[in-house]
């Protein structure tokens, strides 16, 4: 009996045609993980993007009015609000509301800010007056000029005016006038200065006084001391004093039988020059 011979069969690997990511280098798998997500996140923004852009979507439904407010109303703050909230914040045209809001009296400033989703922010700086510009002007503390209405303070705050509409300038001159005349009865309550530079003070329930275009603290000084030796006496009677004058000054009378003006002879110990600058 013949015994068949067994076939042996050579087992070859036959290389596979799939794909493995395990094939892919790492490096090349966190460049496309990264653009992946990369293209989420700008789908995500053009889908809000698209949202936002509908001012129907998350319009502003408050609105916060902050900041001390002694003369503005929130009713006129509210009514020029009004015409711009009716879209949502993205759409919101902030440049344009601040120049409205700040166009109203007693308005100096606007500062927006938005409260996502829904509520903007309004910070109010009102204004601070502390004298008056000429008629129809005020003046804050900053040396800034607006026009608003403050008739109840005619006669408490001081009346400044220049024709340069400088401010600053001229609360640093009513300062130093206010300390010439410190310690005297007397209370500052207008100072001006016309077109030739010339400063004129009124004096609260009294005289005016001219000072002139030059040496205002040396003819105040002489003021000073002619007051204190002789005009505070006759305080109620004068009319105007005139410090124009090189050496002395000129006094105008309310009353006077022998004429309006007098010179200061005998006053303080100086005399009348007749010459005014």
């Amino acid at each position: 009996m013949v015994t068949p011979r067994r076939q042996t069969i050579n087992k070859r690997t036959v290389p596979s045609s799939g794909f493995h990511l395990t094939d892919v280098p790492p490096r090349l798998l966190k460049l496309i993980a990264a653009f992946v997500v990369l293209l989420m996140l700008l789908a995500g923004v053009l889908g809000v993007r698209a949202m936002l852009n509908n001012p129907e979507n998350l319009p502003i439904s408050k609105i916060d009015l902050q900041g001390d407010r002694k003369f503005i109303k929130d009713t006129d703050l509210r009514a020029v609000i009004d015409k711009y909230k009716q879209t949502n914040l993205h759409l919101l045209d902030a440049d344009a509301l601040k120049a409205d809001l700040e166009t109203l009296p007693w308005v100096r400033s606007i500062t927006l800010r938005k409260a996502w989703p829904d509520q903007l922010i309004v910070m109010v700086e009102e204004q601070s007056p502390v004298a008056f510009w000429g008629r129809e002007r005020l003046m804050n503390k900053y040396g800034e000029l607006f026009v608003a209405e403050l008739p109840s303070m005619r006669g408490v705050f001081p009346t400044l005016y220049s024709p340069e509409d400088n401010g600053r300038k001229m609360g640093e001159r009513y300062l130093s006038v206010k300390e010439w005349l410190k310690g005297l009865p007397l209370e500052l309550s207008e100072l001006t200065e016309d077109e030739g530079g010339s400063w004129r003070v009124k004096i609260k329930e009294g005289p005016e006084v001219m000072i002139g275009s030059e040496n205002q603290a040396l003819r105040m000084q002489r003021f000073r001391v002619g007051f204190q030796q002789e005009l505070a006496k006759k305080l109620n009677n004068i009319r105007r004093v005139d410090l124009r004058y090189t050496n002395g000054f000129a006094v105008e009378w309310k009353k006077s039988p022998v004429g309006s003006r007098d010179s200061t002879d005998g006053v303080a110990g100086v005399s009348d020059v007749k010459e005014r600058t």
